[in-house]
């Protein structure tokens, strides 16, 4: 199993960046985790959009599904389908995304996109991949992912402390956590939804996790500082995730 991060930025894409996406491949499986600003030019880099069997939008932040709307140009003009896309969203996604598309082509949105919602009780098999997911604390209702093949490989999304409890507990084990780490130890008690890079590794740590990336690093922040944070608890790999890097699993 393949991962391509694809994009990183935290709510704006630093320059030459793209907000967060994620491609899992495994063999003739290809699935795309969120699908920020920026995420679909550097998809192209990597893989055919209209090859994906299914993507995976775990909130709805614009940072983590924008390009949705370039996406529906790329697979109505260049590329149509044989059969929709197959989108997991949160229950309310196809309604809020819609909401930006005119009344008469909605209809032609969705022969492009067919939306599921995101059911954390229910798991979902998408060709050779395993997909779970669970609820995380953040401030719109957000899924983190589980994916597993023969190794797991858990994407916390966004999402604050509270959710240390559900996802030591999912990701306990796994190969590899990406992890946001938005803040740094002095912005600690400035958003309770989002993580210090610290609060990461210290997860990474409990979960007894092979390796963590950390991702959803605020722009304006180093990420080496946050590596350094991170480090301080967890003693495996930590690596800083950068678009267009490529990581056997």
């Amino acid at each position: 199993m393949e991962l391509i991060v694809l994009g990183t930025s935290a709510a704006y894409p630093r320059c030459g960046g793209a907000c967060s996406g994620y491609l899992l491949r495994d063999g003739n499986t290809n699935i795309l985790i969120d699908c920020g600003t920026g995420v679909l030019s550097n998809l192209f880099k990597w893989a055919d959009p209209a090859c994906l069997n299914a993507m995976i939008i775990t909130h709805l932040h614009t940072d983590h599904f924008l390009d949705i709307y370039p996406l529906r140009y790329y697979l109505q003009y260049e590329r149509r389908m044989a059969s929709p896309l197959l989108v997991l969203a949160p229950p309310s996604g196809e309604e809020h995304i819609l909401k930006l598309i005119s009344e008469e082509n909605r209809s032609l949105f969705t022969e492009i996109f067919r939306f599921i919602s995101i059911d954390e009780t229910a798991g979902v098999n998408i060709g050779s991949l395993q997909l779970n997911f669970f609820m995380v604390p953040h401030f719109k209702e957000t899924f983190a992912v589980v994916v597993t093949h023969e190794k797991r490989i858990v994407f916390s999304s966004d999402c604050g402390f509270e959710c240390k409890p559900v996802l030591k507990k999912a990701a306990f084990g796994a190969g590899l956590l990406v992890c946001e780490a938005t803040l740094q130890g002095r912005d600690a008690l400035l958003e309770k939804g989002h993580l210090t890079a610290e609060q990461a590794g210290e997860m990474a740590a409990e979960a007894k996790v092979e390796k963590l990336m950390l991702t959803h690093i605020w722009s304006s922040l180093s990420p080496e500082v946050s590596k350094n944070q991170a480090k301080k608890v967890f003693g495996g790999e930590v690596i800083i995730a950068t678009e267009n890097q490529k990581l056997e699993i």
